[in-house]
């Protein structure tokens, strides 16, 4: 082997190991996501920097694994290829909800899990709960944690019990008194509830019956048997 040869296998050696060192991009056909509740996986495709070129999919691993290590949505997860696929398996930290905690003239949005810590603040997330609207300080009460923890409760029990219903909740407020404001999608309607069960069951049993007359009240009060009806 002459001298001009074995300098461009070094060369070539080299290089060869400067990309496979450096460069942990792969190229797959398709890319699929499994195990995935609220995480948007369409944004973890983008932040990673994957593109599309004509040899398929171009991802970089090192990027996929980095935003997802730093997403407080996820408690684990895995990556494989098989047979030119991108196969992404997501442990969600569940459930999640999204609180809007109110002092003063400030509205601090919260992601909480559901022992109510607060994983990350300042930044809305799309989950499969409703907003909750509270004040910070009543949130942060012995009794308010109670109240909350029943309420988290009830909400994971409805989806249970429930799932298409509880799809349709939008945004729960916890007023003074300890009644909840509730309000549904596409619909005007505040319905007023006490926190338990029973309560969002006259809510999806009422909002069935407004649908079909296709008339929604300002305010309906279900907290008693009597139902109040404000137009």
């Amino acid at each position: 082997m002459n001298l001009k040869r074995v300098i461009l296998l070094i060369i070539f050696t080299l290089s060869a190991a400067v990309l496979t060192g450096s460069d942990s991009s792969i190229y797959v056909e398709r890319i699929e996501f499994r195990g995935v509740k609220n995480i948007d996986k369409y944004d973890i495709i983008r932040s990673a920097k994957a593109k599309v070129s004509e040899k398929g999919i171009i991802v970089n691993v090192d990027y996929l694994k980095e935003v997802m290590n730093g997403s407080v949505m996820i408690e684990n997860y895995d990556v494989d290829i098989e047979n030119n696929l991108l196969i992404i398996t997501i442990e969600e930290k569940y459930p999640l909800f999204m609180v809007l905690r109110v002092e003063k003239n400030i509205s601090v949005p919260c992601l909480v899990d559901e022992k109510q810590n607060v994983l990350d603040s300042g930044r809305f997330f799309r989950t499969d709960m409703p907003i909750i609207i509270t004040e910070k300080e009543f949130f942060e009460s012995d009794a308010g944690s109670e109240y909350v923890k029943v309420l988290f409760d009830n909400l994971l029990q409805l989806g249970r019990e429930k799932a298409h219903f509880s799809g349709e909740l939008a945004e729960i407020e916890i007023n003074n008194g300890g009644d909840l404001r509730v309000k549904l999608k596409s619909r005007k309607t505040d319905f007023i509830i006490k926190n338990d069960l029973n309560g969002f069951k006259k809510i999806e049993k009422s909002a069935a019956y407004l649908d079909a007359v296709n008339s929604y009240p300002e305010i309906l009060n279900l907290k008693d048997k009597r139902v109040l009806i404000r137009q």
